[in-house]
């Protein structure tokens, strides 16, 4: 009975928190993501590529 319950709340809840986490990467700022790229190791030069910014707008939105 309980792991016929658990199976439930997880086909449910696991969905939900993919759509969840899908729509916060999707509408996330450029600053938000810079900061997230830098706590995972990236350079600020890498950061600005894949942001179209210069290395020191980069710095910048992870300062701030």
């Amino acid at each position: 009975m309980f792991s016929i319950l658990f199976a439930a709340i997880f086909k449910v809840a696991l969905p939900l928190l993919f759509i969840i986490a899908l729509i916060d990467a999707l509408t996330m700022s450029r600053t938000k993501r810079a900061r997230v790229m830098r706590q995972s190791g990236s350079t600020y030069k890498t950061i600005g590529e894949r942001l179209a910014v210069s290395p020191s707008t980069a710095r910048r939105y992870c300062l701030a």
